[in-house]
């Protein structure tokens, strides 16, 4: 068998082994009960699906990014909906009717799996796509994301289908995938906001890498992913104009997420949640309709910012960067509000060492081949990425679901690196080892502690299925 076939064969066989295990762990869950945001999505696309468009109670909203819950619509069965309808009007989640949405996250997180196969294809080679691919495959938070209702999968099938774009179209130098890039930005944009500054940092990575005398084909097709990214977002920014009277480009939720991560608690800056925050949303819940509380929420944002220096960049590095980049997993919130049921307490200890434990391994492997990977713009990439998105949400709000659409691009750096292992050294040789050293020291010294202590009370007590909390 000729090697280009039999690759072809195991990326293949690499994808359908992806999309068989989350399968299987969706049919383990089963039933799925949402928690958080989870909530609001299934609430907005019942609606969709009843006729109502994207709003609540017959009333249209821009709270979050539209194109998540327009997708799940699609998958609402009418004739048994997700949101029952009580007796004297109210409404709840009925668990067992969200199959058909959670076969279409399924599906979603298998994709995920060929793109990130096609992104380290782009980047190095066959033998690191394969490897990238198996490690996709299997990751723990991945496979469980794949039957949540969050907006993470979807934003980062996009996501990574506009990195592999961008990668061979560099490759190529093409205008057309290029331009389909900007189509895969815009819809990630319309999921999570975020797809602009990262788009915006692609094209910029285009310009740096060109040659002198390939610059300008390289704005023209950073202009032209722009184009079409906006072009793409351009129907939604208009509806919203319609609807509220003034500039909504995508969603409101940004201004409320910037001061929510903006809320010091008067016990300790590096709190998170408490009176101050409990205060903050009485405040923001009260200010009116959905522009005036955002409109609330900008100005407490910049007030706190305002109010908060000089130490506010000092405060935010040190407590947003852990809440984003620890080994913490959204699974572990999921377990600890009883969504998976009672389960047995050395069942959740051997799933929180076994996640955070791969999730470690793909830092410590990701932050090496990253530093060690060389030529064609390999290294600049993934700083530029991970740069804008940890600035972001330093400076907004920060979860460690909010890096999940990002960890296809770490493990494509992270299989480059396993497969060198042996000449890692000689790769880093030098002053080469000064920059992934500090980055794995904050990692281990500051990220691994501060998930220690948050996860000792899930380590001590399990799951809590007698206080299940949507």
């Amino acid at each position: 068998m000729k090697p280009r076939r039999a690759h072809l064969l195991l990326a293949v066989a690499i994808v359908a082994l992806g999309g068989g295990v989350r399968l299987c762990a969706m049919q383990a869950g089963f039933p799925h009960r949402p928690v958080g945001d989870e909530v609001y999505y299934v609430r907005v696309a019942d609606h969709i699906a009843a006729g109502g468009g994207h709003g609540r109670n017959g009333v249209p909203i821009a709270l979050r990014p539209p194109l998540h819950p327009y997708l799940l619509s699609g998958f609402v069965d009418r004739e048994h909906s997700p949101v029952a309808r009580g007796p004297r009007g109210g409404t709840a989640i009925v668990p067992e009717r969200l199959r058909p949405l959670l076969a279409l996250q399924v599906g979603l997180g298998t994709l995920l799996v060929a793109l990130a196969i096609a992104l380290a294809r782009g980047l190095f080679d066959m033998r690191t796509a394969l490897v990238a691919g198996a490690v996709s495959a299997l990751y723990p938070t991945l496979v469980a994301f794949s039957h949540y209702l969050w907006s993470e999968t979807l934003f980062a099938v996009l996501v990574s289908g506009g990195l592999a774009g961008v990668v061979w179209s560099e490759r190529r130098q093409s205008l057309a995938l290029a331009g389909l890039s900007g189509v895969a930005f815009g819809a990630a944009a319309l999921t999570r906001e975020i797809a602009v500054p990262v788009a915006a940092v692609c094209a910029l990575w285009w310009v740096c890498n060109a040659l002198p005398g390939r610059r300008r084909a390289a704005v023209a097709r950073g202009a032209l992913m722009a184009l079409c990214a906006a072009l793409v977002v351009l129907p939604w920014t208009v509806r919203n104009y319609r609807v509220f009277g003034q500039l909504v480009p995508v969603a409101t939720v940004g201004w409320w997420a910037a001061a929510e991560g903006n809320t010091f608690e008067t016990s300790g800056w590096r709190q998170f949640g408490g009176p101050a925050r409990r205060e903050f949303i009485r405040r923001y819940s009260a200010a009116g309709d959905e522009i005036a509380s955002m409109e609330f929420a900008r100005r407490y944002t910049l007030e706190q910012v305002r109010t908060e220096q000089p130490s506010w960049v000092f405060k935010k590095l040190v407590r947003n960067l852990p809440r984003l980049f620890s080994p913490d997993s959204y699974l572990f919130e999921k377990i600890r509000r009883g969504a998976y049921g009672d389960l047995p307490l050395a069942g959740v200890r051997g799933a929180v060492v076994l996640t955070a434990a791969i999730y470690t391994l793909v830092v410590v492997a990701g932050v090496l081949g990253v530093a060690s990977a060389s030529g064609g713009g390999r290294r600049l990439l993934p700083c530029l990425v991970f740069a804008v998105v940890a600035a972001f949400h330093v400076a907004a709000n920060a979860r460690t679901r909010y890096r999940l659409p990002y960890m296809p691009l770490l493990i494509v750096y992270a299989s480059y690196a396993a497969l060198r292992w042996r000449t890692l050294s000689a790769r880093l040789a030098g002053r080469k080892w000064i920059a992934p050293a500090l980055i794995l020291l904050f990692f281990l010294a500051v990220c691994v502690p501060h998930f220690v202590e948050t996860t000792i009370p899930l380590w001590l007590r399990g799951s809590s299925a007698g206080v299940y909390r949507p």
